[in-house]
């Protein structure tokens, strides 16, 4: 039995490193696609609408919309992003310089095309088959006075991801797989 000496472990870790150093991407995210739209509201709000202040609650397209209706009719401003747990950590390893790669399922809706342009704004690059005929993920981030974050999220076509929105090139070229 031969030992190796300090110089094969050094070559190897420099092949190591030069392969990390030839992939695209240092991470490729996958996981729900969610527009998030932040809005600001009364702790009265929160109270009249039986919402769970300071929880994350999974709503249906029907709740969503009535609670989205009555804030918008109250003329609030209104804050959109492209988000999701791994969306929102994908794009935070962008801004901090990080080639980005995600993965996810929207609809072909207007919201869906809004994902999409964020996330590339971002500097991001997205990947999807193709879109779902449903609507797409939406998280209605509440903040009330006091700073409490409440969140009504609608996975839409989230729930629709499957193995075929997985683009083997880009993972592949990829450091990091995050999910």
């Amino acid at each position: 039995v031969r030992s190796r000496g300090l110089g094969d472990v050094y070559k190897r870790q420099i092949n190591i490193w030069k392969d990390l150093k030839m992939k695209k991407y240092n991470i490729y995210g996958m996981g729900a696609a969610i527009v998030d739209t932040e809005v600001i509201v009364s702790e009265s709000f929160i109270k009249e609408n039986e919402i769970g202040k300071g929880l994350m609650t999974l709503v249906d397209a029907d709740r969503q919309k009535y609670l989205i209706d009555s804030i918008t009719t109250q003329r609030i401003p209104v804050k959109m992003s492209c988000g999701g747990s791994a969306c929102n950590s994908v794009v935070a390893a962008s801004m901090f310089g990080s080639n980005a790669f995600f993965s996810g399922k929207v609809a072909s809706d207007e919201v869906g095309d809004f994902f999409v342009k964020d996330l590339n704004r971002s500097g991001v690059d997205f990947h999807q088959v193709d879109p779902s005929n449903g609507v797409t993920g939406k998280c209605l981030v509440m903040v009330t006075p006091d700073a409490e974050r409440t969140m009504n999220t609608n996975l839409g076509a989230s729930l629709e991801l499957t193995y075929r929105e997985v683009d083997e090139k880009a993972l592949s070229n990829s450091e990091w797989l995050y999910i």
